[in-house]
């Protein structure tokens, strides 16, 4: 109950803090909005206060305590602007409302399938999904750390010693709301439903600021759920028939790959996996999204009132596409939304009427004040994202960069870009420190061992497929701010190509899956200007559509004949006999399971799998040796001298270790 309380506090909260800010298309919008604002705060805040508090032996009570007074202190501050009254668009393009809730319903019930069907507890074991159980090895001994554990300050589970190198802090709460009264399953998957959930609702809402369509907000979104290679291609060919193609699709346990030497692709690092496996990813994403709606919808107040400097006698022809002037994003106390506004008339058209300008300054010290404040508060939002997810941070400094050239209000984005630095720098030094040597930050050509321009291409081009067709499509019919986007996000596939911000170089394709998300809104504008067209247009467009996403469709299969892995958790002898003997702090020496129960029980262990801590920059060599050094030493002085050295107070004999070095 207290857990569900929390959430209900947080969104209350976003929603009283974001809606200074920001004004909203829909009421879908600012609750989405609220939500992730909320999250953010809130885990922040909540983390802060128990480090605080780390040195009482359950750290999460203080935390909660006083997040919930400050909650309600800062809610009641702020109830001037009450969370019922947000500022909404009067005029949105045209479209359903019932349209809209069927697409959302049917993004809720593929969420839940996707979060609650590869993971759950049953019989006092944990049960996941094949495809998850690698990855959550850190993540779920991440969450159990701060549950049942006491991990402040925050070390890594699989590496004790030196301070966290990893973005942690959606595993933190889902670690709290366990700690508030929720099973670890329920925390974790329900905030990961919302965060999905959420996220897929601004990628909708950014399709209607950025087109003016509705349609290809839903589009767009719904594309998600179906990342398509041409993987495809060679996987139904080689069944060489129709009916052993239809039966090897139902009995798919693999994701598809391409022939190709291109690693990640038996990991499925190109398909939807890679959301429902690595959750933080959606709420860093999200709040990207939040961001450049933002600044979409100023550029269009901004285009709005230069037009308007013209002299009063012209007519001025709207662009085509263009979104009409919404009210301001930030309002005094006082204001109402009488304002003037010009109504959109057809879902992807353009406005029906031209509109006399009148003679007024664009954007006066005046507006300047007033914009101003939004555009910080995006920076910060931006700012608190590291710890959430780096690349996805990075990705949206690369993206707002070119924007910043691109764009005008380029006073505004530079504060946008300094309140965000000034916030992000401390967590990306902190991030950094005490790992090894990293490679050169320049590196050209990805995960190709023979990155030539042709093969890079190549890649790209194998990688979307028959997306590109439709992104062409579109930019043809783009208006410049489409087009301006567009050369912006595509700015994530040079950082990706050029870049490596880690010893792993493959997690670089987080760049990529943040931009396929994006660029679906654009493969959906060329899809609607297709439908458009007469009867072999419509016919190019379901044609297109297959294309696209037939790919995505199959691995559906594979996500739902996945392996299930049981792994103990609760409920035996041994997690008994840890909750009655043992303490949070104590470190284990013990086998390098993937995801050892010990951890399952929120105690730490010496080292566990050396892939985690290796990909996340941890010197892993030394500790190779002095972990070999301690299981096979022969002298017991010695021997009790190197656990105390290293913190350790027991050594779990595993059968891997019994075998292996007894």
């Amino acid at each position: 109950m207290l857990a569900l309380i929390y959430l209900a506090t947080t969104i209350v909260l976003g929603a009283c803090v974001c809606r200074r800010f920001y004004c909203f298309n829909s009421w879908l919008h600012y609750l989405a909005a609220s939500f992730l604002v909320g999250l953010v705060l809130s885990t922040w805040a909540t983390y802060l206060l128990a480090l605080a508090f780390a040195w009482s032996s359950k750290p999460l009570v203080g935390a909660n305590v006083l997040f919930f007074l400050l909650a309600v202190l800062a809610i009641y501050n702020l109830r001037p602007r009450s969370m019922f009254d947000p500022t909404l668009s009067r005029f949105r393009p045209a479209g359903s409302t019932v349209w809209d809730a069927v697409f959302i319903g049917a993004f809720l019930v593929a969420a839940c399938y996707l979060m609650f069907g590869t993971l759950w507890l049953k019989d006092g074991n944990v049960k996941m999904a094949f495809v998850v159980w690698n990855d959550f090895g850190p993540n779920l001994s991440l969450v159990q750390s701060f549950a049942v554990g006491h991990n402040f300050p925050t070390e890594y589970p699989h590496f004790i010693g030196p301070p966290i190198r990893y973005h942690f802090l959606f595993w933190f709460q889902a670690g709290n709301l366990e700690f508030l009264g929720l099973n670890m399953a329920w925390a974790l998957n329900l905030i990961s439903v919302l965060s999905l959930l959420a996220m897929l609702i601004l990628l909708m809402t950014l399709g209607e600021a950025l087109f003016n369509s509705r349609a290809v907000g839903r589009i767009g979104a719904s594309l998600f759920f179906f990342p398509t290679t041409l993987s495809y291609a060679p996987f139904l060919r080689s069944q060489g028939s129709f009916s052993r193609a239809v039966d090897a699709v139902k009995h798919l346990n693999h994701w598809l790959w391409s022939g190709y030497s291109y690693r990640g692709e038996d990991w499925g690092i190109w398909s939807l996996g890679i959301y429902y496996v690595q959750r933080h990813l959606t709420v860093a994403t999200g709040a990207l999204l939040m961001v450049l709606i933002f600044v979409v919808r100023r550029y269009r107040d901004f285009s709005d009132n230069e037009t308007k400097r013209s002299p009063s006698t012209r007519v001025v022809k709207p662009e085509p596409n263009a979104l009409p002037k919404t009210a301001p994003d930030t309002l005094p106390d006082d204001a109402t939304r009488s304002e003037s506004l010009a109504e959109s008339t057809t879902e992807m058209g353009s406005l029906s009427a031209p509109t006399r300008a009148k003679q007024e300054p664009a954007f006066t010290k005046q507006t300047l004040g007033g914009t101003l404040p939004g555009f910080v508060f995006s920076g910060v939002l931006l700012g608190l994202l590291p710890m959430w997810n780096s690349a996805v941070f990075v990705g949206a400094a690369a993206v707002l960069a070119v924007l910043l050239i691109l764009f005008p209000l380029r006073l505004q984005m530079l504060a946008l870009g300094v309140a965000a630095g000034m916030i992000a720098l401390p967590q990306l030094i902190y991030l950094s420190i005490d790992g090894v040597h990293t490679p050169k930050l320049l590196h050209w050509g990805f995960t190709l061992p023979d990155p030539t321009m042709w093969n890079v291409t190549k890649y790209l081009a194998f990688t979307f497929g028959y997306k590109w067709l439709l992104i062409a499509l579109a930019l043809v019919f783009a208006t410049g701010l489409q087009r301006r986007m567009f050369l912006a996000l595509s700015s994530l596939i040079l950082v990706a190509f050029s870049f490596q911000f880690s010893i792993e170089l493959l997690i670089n394709h987080k760049f990529l899956n943040t931009w396929v998300t994006l660029i679906n809104l654009f493969a959906a504008y060329g899809l609607c200007q297709l439908w458009r067209a007469r009867v072999i247009g419509k016919a190019a467009a379901v044609v297109l559509t297959v294309s696209v996403t037939l790919g995505g469709f199959i691995e559906w299969f594979r996500i739902h004949n996945d392996t299930i892995v049981d792994v103990p958790f609760r409920q035996n002898r041994l997690s008994d006999w840890l909750q009655a003997n043992t303490t949070p702090k104590d470190v284990f020496l013990s086998d390098r399971f993937i995801l050892h129960p010990i951890l399952l029980n929120g105690r730490r262990i010496f080292y566990g799998w050396p892939y985690f801590a290796w990909g996340s920059g941890y010197p892993t060599g030394p500790r190779d040796v002095l972990y070999e050094q301690m299981l096979t030493e022969k002298d017991p002085s010695k021997l009790v001298h190197l656990l105390h050295q290293n913190g350790i107070r027991y050594v779990a004999i595993d059968n891997g270790i019994r075998f292996g070095f007894l």
